[in-house]
């Protein structure tokens, strides 16, 4: 009995292993897009490894494949977008995705976005050099040299012995040449600035002064109008007054012969005297 139990124990390991393992085949066998990217033939991959992803019938690494299908084909913009969709799904290899993210981004002329990229494979494996020197890269075609710098020199301690090394060193010497350029270029032109809101502000002052003295010029010109006017407005208010004055003792007789008693009859005075 018991040797039946022993050869029925050994039977049933051995046929749930080759059950396992033909399982493990058919969940880690290339699929029809693998073959297809594999075989070098990347446009029709693209529909294969498509297809698979929507079915859920692709591996893990099948959104890594397409975005290299795409880029092979100079899809850019669609391979970065594969790329994205892989680093949403679990147990995909994130530190491969984001650093062919990297490469498409950089391939489309976005080095801002590539260097973010290659910064999250290295967040992934911080000894990963070729991100490292590739968002390098980024940083210098972005021109932030002083980035690009840092992670030139920290490639070349990290890889020694890499035969770019010594155009690494002189890109650095230049670049470094460069930064000093750009700061004394950058020194300059800010005293350029300040010396041209100088002479603006004594430009201002300048006009200032002018308008003041306009002003000036025109308020005593008015007064002076105003003066003439009212001179003459007396003037003219003198000679109304004479004249009025001459209508009247136009108007007004006084000669002697014209006086009267009071009385209705007027006493003429028009004779000489007879008193002695």
């Amino acid at each position: 009995m018991k040797t039946k139990q022993v050869a029925f124990y050994t039977f049933f390991m051995t046929f749930f292993f080759a059950l396992c393992v033909c399982k493990g085949s058919n969940l880690y066998a290339e699929t029809e897009g693998e073959k297809l990217f594999k075989s070098n033939r990347p446009a029709e991959a693209i529909l294969f490894l498509e297809d698979e992803i929507n079915n859920g019938t692709a591996s893990s690494a099948a959104y890594n494949y397409l975005g290299l299908a795409y880029y092979q084909t100079g899809d850019y913009q669609n391979s970065v977008d594969a790329f994205a969709k892989g680093l949403k799904v679990p147990a995909t290899n994130k530190k491969v995705l984001s650093y062919n993210q990297g490469n498409a981004y950089y391939a489309m002329g976005d080095y801002d976005n590539a260097a973010k990229s290659y910064s999250l494979a290295l967040s992934a494996d911080a000894k990963y050099t070729q991100a490292l020197l590739n968002r390098g890269n980024a940083y210098l075609m972005a021109q932030k040299y002083s980035e690009t710098i840092s992670d030139y020199e920290r490639y070349i301690v990290m890889e020694p012995d890499d035969p770019q090394r010594p155009k690494l060193e002189q890109l650095i010497a230049l670049l470094k040449q460069e930064i000093v350029r750009q700061e004394e270029e950058a020194r300059m032109m800010a005293e350029e600035a300040e010396r041209l809101a100088e002479e603006e502000r004594r430009m201002q002052e300048e006009l200032a002064r002018q308008k003041a003295e306009e002003e000036r010029l025109e308020a005593e010109r008015r007064a002076e109008e105003e003066r003439l006017a009212e001179i003459k407005r007396q003037e003219e208010a003198e000679r109304r007054r004479k004249m009025l004055e001459d209508v009247a003792n136009s108007l007004q007789n006084t000669d002697s012969t014209n006086m009267t008693s009071g009385t209705e009859d007027l006493i003429d005075y028009d004779y000489e005297s007879e008193l002695d």
